[in-house]
């Protein structure tokens, strides 16, 4: 929907679908005029790729293909011809700034996608045991997926609780090169998604996937920190930091899956990922702290 996708860094704001439509044109113009004279920070420009990613995004759903907007957003950049000492003040870059300036205010946000979303949490670190900054719940809180921290160590990973006893993990996602865009897998709804799992329905076709083994387990403690509450084992796998740059550069409306293998390689349980507005949160984590106001939530 138009809408949801434009509010994404506004999460109080509510839209009709042309006002959504107004407000997606203004952050091309925003973007247009930080290509040719630089008005963003690196974070506030990462923000506003986000919320044109959702844009698009929510186009694709109504029926525009990609192709449409690439059109109409090189229509846009190349009608740009304002003096860089105007753009500062152009429309769309003050939206952006006041935008960017409200979500900074907060420690904790929601970025909610249309099945699953991330809640991302800054400040209070601790030495002592691992805190997620970026995760999301998967299978009606069956896991944990998400960026989580330590003292100065950071990383990506899955946390569960589960009698069985899974020997290795291993992420399916899209491969950009051979799938260039994200297909509906349910040919329009004439198919059931991949594991009647609404998170699985874009993606890429089995041949197009890539695989990405995890690293190494969490420790018994450590994935006990992580999992949620439940009264089985806690266990967790560590991904590479590569797979967090190959998620956050995905469609917000595709799935990615994660496979968990016993000792003889076969498949023993799986989760699938909502891409939704995971670059949006690892941005936000990435904004300067300001006095921390009450939780944000921003729809994808």
């Amino acid at each position: 929907m138009w809408t949801s996708a434009l509010a994404l860094l506004t999460a109080q704001a509510v839209f009709d679908a042309d006002a959504s439509f107004d407000a997606y044109e203004l952050r091309l113009e925003a973007r247009s005029a930080d290509n040719a004279c630089s008005v963003f920070t690196a974070v506030e420009r990462a923000l506003l790729d986000a919320a044109i990613k959702r844009s698009r995004d929510d186009a694709v759903m109504q029926g525009a293909s990609p192709g449409q907007l690439d059109g109409f957003e090189q229509r846009q950049d190349d009608a740009f011809s304002i003096a860089c000492r105007e753009a500062f003040d152009l429309p769309g870059v003050t939206l952006h700034r006041q935008e960017t300036l409200r979500l900074s205010g907060f420690d904790q946000a929601r970025f909610e996608g249309r099945a699953q979303g991330w809640t991302a949490q800054r400040g209070g670190l601790s030495d002592e045991f691992a805190q997620w900054r970026i995760v999301q719940s998967l299978r009606q809180g069956a896991a944990n997926f998400g960026i989580f921290q330590q003292g100065d160590e950071t990383a990506l990973a899955l946390s569960l609780r589960t009698a069985l006893r899974p020997a290795y993990a291993v992420a399916y996602v899209r491969d950009v090169e051979r799938a260039p865009e994200p297909v509906d897998l349910t040919a329009g709804g004439l198919l059931p998604p991949p594991d009647e799992d609404p998170v699985s329905a874009w993606g890429a076709p089995s041949d197009r996937l890539e695989r990405v083994f995890a690293t190494e387990t969490l420790s018994r403690q450590r994935a006990g920190e992580l999992a949620p509450a439940s009264g089985q084992p806690a266990v967790g796998f560590i991904f590479p930091q590569a797979l967090t740059e190959e998620l956050a550069n995905l469609s917000p409306r595709e799935g990615a899956r994660i496979d968990l293998y016993d000792g003889t390689g076969a498949v023993i349980d799986r989760y699938w990922v909502e891409v939704g507005a995971f670059d949006a949160a690892l941005a936000f984590m990435r904004l300067p702290t300001m006095a921390p106001q009450s939780t944000a939530t921003a729809s994808n």
